[in-house]
């Protein structure tokens, strides 16, 4: 017999339902904190993407070097994702956000220094302060909102990938309006650090009560039967759009296209993220059509990659379907970790398990990419690499997807 929805209502215990009780005002003003936290994810890094070219000529790096700027968030993601649970069990959940908002906010000031050493410190404080709520955010959702797990992961994947199509898209026309300077460019996140930090005091001061999860109940992450499949999907799906989010203006500057048309392929390709961002955690709410979705989506992915790899010059119609790869498989990979978790207790500890094996593994995906690239002189071989880590996405997703045996 299969497992009951995990979002229904009576997967919260007594305990759980009375700790997520808060004062009415602060229901709407959690969620616009969470919308405004959750835009902070990706523009430290999307934004740097299409500058890439004006760092590489300031520093004179090579492109393994460059890709640091994307794998040591990844691998922050990864290293530190089983701090959150640890610390959410001495401190309430809000009170972590807001701290690791701020942080991102203090390693974007350092991410405009002078040095490498500078910039390079200060892209490790963004990965950490990132690393924590992407696991806590999740895990804030799925307590909170337990009959509503997929609108929820919907409008908060929309939030996270429309601020990566944002940053991508205005990176190069701010960097133009603002003197020429990549740092000006850069440097703009800082104030959306500083208005998500104001964003989520209401969550931290409004709340009655301030959840943490229940220890030593339910059962351990490591027997759960999909804990491996759930985190080599977010780990595999992740490397795929880590790496073309980091590479993708480069090839295309490669093929001819100036920054400004680079960086505004690439916003297109996340924009077109957004609305499977809402579509996807809706339809994987229906065990039945998570295996689809998970073979469809790896499959249009893999269609784009092949697309740019035989017709650059044509790239809008590959960007389109990386796209709407990439804005399925991410929120498919965050229901994967709602929805096979054993209990309410246990969706910190898979997302931790998943987001921290998963993101080491993906960090190293641009470094190869970029590796490739310097050995070989072009981007066939590396556009390759990234076809067959998308086949074993549609392997993982499906092997995730599966309902549970009888």
């Amino acid at each position: 017999m299969s497992r009951p929805d995990l979002a229904a209502p009576e997967s919260l215990d007594a305990n759980e339902q009375t700790t997520q009780r808060r004062k009415p005002t602060a229901a709407p003003l959690l969620i616009l904190g969470l919308v405004v936290v959750a835009l902070n994810l990706r523009p430290p890094i999307a934004g740097f993407g299409p500058l890439l070219s004006q760092f590489q000529a300031e520093f004179q790096v090579s492109a393994a070097t460059l890709s640091l700027l994307t794998t040591l968030p990844l691998l922050c993601w990864g290293v530190l994702a089983p701090l959150a649970p640890l610390l959410s069990r001495r401190y309430s959940n809000e009170t972590i956000i807001l701290l690791a908002t701020a942080v991102i906010g203090l390693g974007s000031v350092l991410r405009i220094g002078a040095t490498l050493p500078v910039i390079l410190t200060g892209t490790l404080l963004v990965g950490a302060g990132i690393a924590l709520n992407n696991v806590l955010l999740p895990s804030l959702i799925r307590r909170d909102y337990a009959t509503r797990v997929g609108p929820m992961t919907g409008l908060y994947t929309l939030a996270v990938v429309g601020g990566a199509a944002l940053a991508s898209g205005v990176a190069v026309p701010l960097m133009t309006a603002l003197g020429g300077e990549w740092r000006s460019s850069v440097g703009v996140w800082i104030g959306l650090a500083m208005a998500g930090v104001l964003a989520w005091l209401p969550a931290v001061f409004g709340r009655q009560t301030h959840a943490r999860p229940l220890r030593g109940e339910g059962p351990s992450v490591w027997r759960n039967p999909y804990a491996l499949s759930v985190t080599l999907y977010m780990g595999f799906q992740s490397l795929v759009f880590f790496t073309w989010l980091t590479w993708l203006p480069k090839v295309l500057q490669d093929e001819g296209f100036t920054e400004a048309q680079a960086g505004l392929l690439l916003a297109f390709a996340n924009v077109v993220q957004l609305p499977f961002t809402l579509a996807v955690p809706m339809l994987a709410a229906r065990p039945r059509l998570l295996v689809p979705l998970a073979a469809g989506t790896a499959l249009i992915s893999a269609a784009g990659i092949t697309g740019l790899l035989l017709a650059p010059l044509t790239p809008l119609p590959w960007l389109f379907m990386m796209g709407a790869g990439a804005g399925s498989m991410f929120p498919l990979a965050l229901m994967f970790i709602a929805v096979r978790a054993a209990s309410v207790t246990q969706v910190p500890q898979l997302s931790a398990m998943a987001q921290g094996f998963g993101y080491v593994l993906a960090a190293s995906g641009p470094f190869i990419f970029g590796a490739l690239h310097d050995w070989t002189g072009d981007w066939q071989v590396p556009l390759l690499f990234l076809l067959a880590m998308t086949g074993v996405v549609l392997v993982t997703g499906v092997a995730a997807g599966r309902a549970p045996r009888a």
